[in-house]
């Protein structure tokens, strides 16, 4: 059995159902997490996990609130140096074989500070990592995101993405691109076809949906506002990752903003996918433009959607559920190898024997 430090971004529930699952898929080894927020809900799978603050992503008005997610990164980054020095010694004293980071801050600088190696798993190194033409629109959201990825997120050893889309490393000898991680819950639930129309929204400030959502001839379950009392034709769930994955599997199709771990689990159920990105979060939109590039469904950047965006998406739904049914098949084997190949050998080569 080895020792595995993981430092995971616990501000969304996707960093935490990827490293979760990551450690799902190495039992034989022994885990120690350190982050904030969601992070402690590692706890609940029989986990230890250390505090740390996070540097979290706000929201307004289906918009990134820019001041107060600059606001409490400055605070954060205010405590770097003393948050820097426990991470150092909570590293000392686990003396873990391995090192990962889930675009958590604190972890690779710590682990610098002692020389040691740190492994980066996330999806948000696609923006800065790889090679791609970049679109002509979100030019100020572009370059804040790639900025806060590449100057905040970018000082670990080797990058291991995952994505359901490929794109070319720029450099091969750092950074692989391999397929995404599905959560274990989300294997056990077999998919099947129903009536209604998942929504799930990162942030429960997308209101002006309600009304347009109220005008069409469907069933919405409605997740990420809380349970609130149903209307009309909207249900509203409170958040449950076991309600949620049996919703998400026997819908119709899904409306969501453009979180890289929902989309893959869409996919994964072979939904066809309606993307409104929250604004300013480029990811979101980087990834929403995958999802029509593929053919697996569409996007819109409107503020207040009209029912005839609906009635347009559902007429292309089946061509949308063909295209994902071509999809590549989805496995964490290569990922979990990788990581098992750095422990075993000390090395951080990306050349898989």
């Amino acid at each position: 059995m080895s020792r595995i430090l993981y430092g995971v971004m616990g501000d969304a529930g996707g960093h935490v159902s990827e490293a979760l699952t990551i450690s799902q898929e190495m039992p034989e080894h022994e885990f120690l997490f350190l982050g904030g927020g969601k992070t402690h809900d590692l706890k609940k799978s029989g986990y230890n996990v250390e505090d740390v603050p996070m540097l979290s992503t706000f929201y307004k008005n289906n918009r990134v609130d820019i001041f107060r997610t600059t606001e409490n990164a400055l605070r954060a980054l205010f405590l770097t140096k003393r948050i820097r020095q426990r991470v150092a010694d909570i590293i000392k004293n686990f003396d873990p074989d391995l090192i990962l980071t889930n675009y958590e801050y604190f972890t690779p600088l710590a682990a610098a500070d002692l020389g040691r190696p740190c492994v980066s798993i996330d999806h948000q190194h696609i923006l800065t990592h790889c090679s791609y033409v970049p679109p002509k629109t979100q030019v100020l959201s572009r370059l804040m995101t790639c900025s806060s990825v590449r100057h905040l997120f970018s000082n670990s050893s080797v990058f291991l993405i995952v994505s359901f889309f490929h794109l070319p490393p720029i450099n091969p000898e750092t950074t692989v691109v391999l397929p995404p991680v599905i959560r274990v819950a989300a294997r056990e639930t077999p998919s099947v076809e129903g009536d209604h129309v998942l929504v799930y929204q990162t942030s429960p400030t997308f209101l002006s949906l309600f009304p347009t959502l109220k005008e069409i001839d469907a069933k919405f379950i409605i997740y990420g506002f809380g349970d609130k009392p149903s209307e009309n034709n909207l249900v509203f769930k409170p958040n449950s990752s076991e309600t949620f994955l049996e919703d998400l599997a026997s819908c119709r199709y899904a409306v969501i903003n453009g979180g890289h771990n929902v989309i893959c689990e869409a996919i994964y159920f072979g939904k066809p996918i309606l993307c409104f990105p929250i604004a300013n979060a480029y990811e979101q939109y980087f990834n929403a433009r995958y999802v029509s590039h593929l053919g697996y469904g569409e996007y819109s950047s409107v503020a207040n959607p009209s029912k005839y965006l609906f009635e347009n998406f559902e007429n292309q739904v089946d061509r949308f559920k063909i295209n994902i049914g071509l999809k590549p098949h989805i496995s964490a084997k290569i990922l979990i190898k990788l990581l098992n190949q750095f422990i075993l050998t000390g090395k951080y080569s990306l050349l898989i024997n």
